[in-house]
């Protein structure tokens, strides 16, 4: 992997472009591949321009356009701008960028674009699934350059996730892993969630604090360029932290180290945008460990997005009698992830970072489908039925066009989709409504994302 760290400071991004990119965050779905293609090719303000008008690409640039999206790896149905203009544009009523960014601003947050000097060089890796921008909060009473001074370099940042089931060997194993290496300076990036996310950022908070008050005599103060302890990127709006159930934590979170986003304001939460927030976590640090995982694990989807990166991935093992390490041995025999059982031994294996190439063809997600007895009721969909079916209300009814912009599909593709769903035994339906059938909720088996 070649490390982009040496990348020249800019002036800071003007105004309008921030509100650019903050609505463009609100109109794309994470890891459109098309859209950041677009973005890579003709620039943030002219996609944004397509989008909120009724203007077109001439030929050639139709032309460059879909060989650049063919070589991002895009079939020819994927390539397609008008596809890609008809479901950004289900969502352009709800375009209100520097509404945004002041509501951020109301907690002690903003919004980073790929054009300031502080954007992580490291998620440049991601190419056309990098985030077109990032929300932050981060300590009440600092100014933006001191919140954004917390963002950690590629090279002292180390992620650690796993399954939000979680043992106490796993709570154990993780909070040891996490205070060494905080107590070597490194940031512990992590996705905010219950379990083994939750464990992590607690020890990381614990150490940084210990640290402090062994630094200043036993009294825990304020301590000038200290190391950012920990930083959560979560799914959804940095306005309604989730889960609900970790927002005390994440408010230490922010308080110490930052919370992060590619989402707007107000977002909510969905399936999708918790697989696709993984790929940021293995991006932002230069290794990621898994210290417990069960089978269906979402830190399985990180840990494969750090392989296919270039990115080192160390597992902790455990019992072979329990449930809650199958996906860490999973990913020790079918991925190229090492063995760590220690602080030591993650540092080494990160050590090597320089000499890692990115793997000549992406590592794939397992299979998870053919896995018998571990049914998921999205396994077999196609992308816009998993962003549909994400949009399903468990409780209650929707309308297909409220499901469009929740979803971001255009209504015509939504009312063929819904069609299917229902015949698969995924939806259901009353009088025009819609929502999520009670055999696809109650189906045993059904991971949480994490």
């Amino acid at each position: 992997m070649t490390q982009k760290d040496s990348i020249p400071r800019a002036a800071q991004a003007v105004p309008e472009l921030r509100r650019i990119r903050a609505e463009l965050s609100r109109l794309i779905e994470p890891g459109d591949l098309l859209a950041g293609v677009a973005v890579e090719l003709l620039g943030a303000e002219v996609l944004h321009d397509l989008i909120t008008s009724d203007r077109v690409l001439s030929r050639r640039q139709g032309a460059e356009l879909a060989a650049s999206a063919a070589s991002a790896g895009l079939g020819p149905r994927q390539q397609s701008l008008a596809a890609g203009l008809q479901r950004w544009r289900t969502r352009r009523d709800q375009l209100h960028g520097q509404r945004d960014i002041d509501a951020m601003a109301r907690f002690s947050g903003g919004i980073l674009i790929p054009e300031d000097p502080d954007w992580p060089a490291q998620l440049r890796d991601l190419g056309p699934a990098s985030p077109v921008a990032l929300w932050f909060r981060a300590g009440e009473g600092l100014s933006d350059r001191e919140r954004l001074d917390r963002l950690p370099t590629f090279t002292r940042a180390a992620a650690i996730v796993g399954s939000r089931e979680i043992t106490d060997y796993g709570i154990r194993i993780t909070a040891e892993l996490t205070e060494e290496l905080v107590q070597a300076g490194l940031c512990l990036i992590s996705g905010g969630a219950y379990g083994v996310d939750a464990a992590a950022h607690r020890a990381a908070l614990r150490s940084a604090a210990e640290r402090r008050a062994e630094s200043s005599g036993g009294h825990a103060l304020s301590q000038p360029h200290r190391p950012t302890p920990t930083i959560a990127v979560l799914a959804g709006g940095l306005d309604r932290l989730y889960p609900a159930g970790n927002e005390g934590l994440l408010q230490e979170v922010s308080a110490a180290g930052m919370l992060l986003s590619e989402m707007a304001p107000g977002s909510a939460p969905t399936r999708h945008r918790f697989l696709q927030r993984n790929r940021l976590i293995a991006a932002l640090g230069m290794i990621t460990v898994v210290t417990e995982a069960r089978w269906r694990s979402g830190a399985q989807s990180t840990a494969h997005h750090a392989l296919t990166l270039g990115r080192p991935v160390g597992v902790v093992p455990g019992s072979v009698f329990s449930a809650s390490s199958s996906g860490c041995h999973r990913l020790l025999k079918e991925t190229p992830a090492q063995v760590v059982t220690d602080a030591a031994d993650v540092l080494a294996l990160a050590g090597g970072l320089a000499s890692v190439e990115p793997a000549a063809h992406p590592v794939l997600p397992m299979d998870v489908a053919k896995a018998p007895g571990r049914g998921h009721p999205q396994d077999g969909l196609t992308e816009a039925q998993r962003l549909l079916y994400d949009a399903l209300p468990v409780h209650g009814l929707s309308s297909p066009a409220k499901l469009s912009g929740v979803a971001g599909l255009p209504l015509p593709k939504v009312l063929a989709e819904l069609s299917r769903l229902q015949r698969s035994g995924r939806a259901r339906t009353v009088n025009g409504q819609w929502g999520r059938a009670p055999a696809a909720r109650s189906r045993p088996g059904l991971p949480t994302p994490s």
